[in-house]
Order: structure tokens, then C-alpha cells, then sequence
């Protein structure tokens, strides 16, 4: 048993010496499918984190109508922290609303107007602790229901901009995906195919000494999984250089950094044998049912 096992694993291997052109292209093919395919999977994985922290930084923001009480406000601002979404809030009194302006633009506005002008406010961070869509235009209607509200200042066009470029990148990213996938299994189909019929003489001789068919496709799963493994291997290898090189760049006019998913090596390997797999069993289901 030991001995058949060691055999067909060395087959696998001599098929990837035997045929060096076919072998050549599918690795290739493989090689630039996960390219692409890890490419978008940095791209992916970044803008998701972009995403993310852009959605932490949504807020609201709430101006008081100008006779409304102190007391009155933060009533509002109590009734508005228990809503559902609302992280914190943090209210602006007149007061403080002089020194912010006086910070912004280097005057105090009480030199030129004795009555301060500078309504109450509120802003409103909101809660984020998932992946989904964000949606604040329920807190916004919520809010204009309340009393004492004179005007609300929110990022919903923004937002609504954002969240939809990110479900179009998530979509086209799929449909990419599973594209190039399916042609990357075609041409590994077809380098299959190739190598069966260069061997087809040695696989009817190996059916006449009683050769079973699982027998005569290990050898061939074997080299399409070993096709697969070097292509994404390779793929693997060059994005990692090519992603260092870029970061180098990168950090001379910034502080941000392109990450890789510590977890890439092994999805963009598990992909690229599993294409290849797939393609050999294409191939070997038309020629040895």
C-alpha cells in the first residue's frame, strides 16, 4: 500500500517534469489568477477597514432654539442618549460655544455683540459595533419629533455615498472573483486534458494489466494540486514584495500602511489547489468516467 501510494505521488511529480509547456501555462494561470484575486483581497480587506473607520467617525450634530432653557436642552439631550444608535453625546452651552469660536477664528465675538448670538448644541456620536450599513436617517427623524430643536446638521449624503461605493466594490469584487476563477479552471482543464492524451497509450496498458481508473487519476490530481500549489505560492510571494515595496513608498508621504491579512497565504493557497483540483477532476470526468 505504502509502496502504490509513493508511486502515484512520484508520477505526480514526473508529469510536472514531463510536460514542461502545458505545465508552465497552468501554473501561470494560476499564478495570475491569484494575483488579481489576492489583490482584491488586500484592496478589500483595507477598504473595509477604511470603511469601518469612517463609520466611527459619523456624528450629528443638534442646534437649540435660541430662547430654549439650559434645563430644557439637556432634557433633549437626555431623551436623545437613549435612543437606539446613539453612542454619547455632548453638549455645547453658550459658553462653551463662545470659546470654540473664539478658537476657530481668534476673536471673541462678546467684543462686538454684548447679547451672545451662539445658540446651544449638541453632537451626537453614534454606535458602531458591526460590519453593516449604516442608516441614520431614523435617529434624524426621531430627533426633529422632539421639542426645542431649532436645526440638525448630519453626513447622511456622505454617508449614503460612502456605504453605497462600498457595497458596488463588494459586489464587483464577487463577481471578479468567481470570473476569473471559473476561466482559471478551464485552462487548467484543458493542460489536463493535454497531459491525458500524451499518456493515453500508458493508460490503456495500464487498463489491460488491470489498472483501476482511480488508480490512473491520482497521478494526475496529484499535478494539478502541485500546479496549484506553486502558482498560488509564487503569487503569494510576489504580492508580499511587491506590498513591502509599496509600504516603503508609502510611509515617505504618510503615516498609513497597506496590510495583508495574516490569514492571505493560506486562503490564496487553499484557492489556488482547490481551482486547480477542480479543473483536474473536469478534465479527468470527460476522458476516465
Amino acid at each position: 500500500m505504502l509502496d502504490r501510494a509513493l508511486f502515484l505521488i512520484a508520477e505526480g511529480f514526473r508529469n510536472l517534469l514531463r510536460h514542461k509547456l502545458t505545465v508552465f501555462a497552468a501554473v501561470f494561470s494560476v499564478f495570475l489568477t491569484m494575483i488579481i484575486i489576492g489583490s482584491l483581497f488586500i484592496v478589500g480587506k483595507n477598504t473595509n477597514k477604511l470603511i469601518y473607520y469612517l463609520r466611527t467617525k459619523y456624528k450629528i450634530e443638534v442646534f437649540f432654539e435660541a430662547d430654549l432653557a439650559k434645563e430644557e436642552a439637556l432634557d433633549v439631550v437626555k431623551q436623545i442618549e437613549s435612543f437606539p444608535g446613539v453612542r454619547n453625546t455632548t453638549f455645547i452651552d453658550k459658553e462653551n460655544a463662545t470659546k470654540i469660536f473664539k478658537k476657530q477664528f481668534g476673536e471673541n465675538i462678546l467684543d462686538y455683540i454684548q447679547r451672545n448670538p451662539l445658540p446651544m448644541s449638541c453632537v451626537i456620536n453614534l454606535n458602531r459595533t458591526g460590519d453593516y450599513e449604516l442608516d441614520i436617517m431614523p435617529i434624524v427623524t426621531r430627533i426633529e419629533s422632539l421639542s426645542g430643536i431649532d436645526n440638525i446638521e448630519h453626513q447622511g449624503k456622505l454617508i449614503q455615498r460612502i456605504e453605497g461605493f462600498h457595497n458596488r466594490f463588494t459586489t464587483i469584487f464577487s463577481v471578479v472573483s468567481i470570473g476569473i476563477i471559473l476561466i482559471t479552471i478551464s485552462i487548467i482543464s484543458n493542460t489536463i486534458k493535454l497531459t491525458i492524451y500524451a499518456k493515453k497509450d500508458l493508460i490503456q496498458d495500464l487498463h489491460i494489466i488491470g489498472a483501476t481508473n482511480a488508480f490512473v487519476k491520482v497521478p494526475f490530481l496529484i499535478e494539478g494540486i502541485l500546479q496549484g500549489f506553486i502558482g498560488s505560492f509564487i503569487a503569494f510571494l510576489v504580492l508580499s514584495l511587491f506590498l513591502q515595496i509599496g509600504n516603503n513608498i508609502l510611509t515617505q508621504f504618510s503615516s498609513m500602511t497597506i496590510r495583508m491579512d495574516p490569514a492571505a497565504a493560506s486562503w490564496m493557497l487553499l484557492i489556488g489547489i482547490s481551482i486547480s483540483f477542480i479543473g483536474s477532476l473536469r478534465a479527468l470526468a470527460r476522458f476516465l468516467p
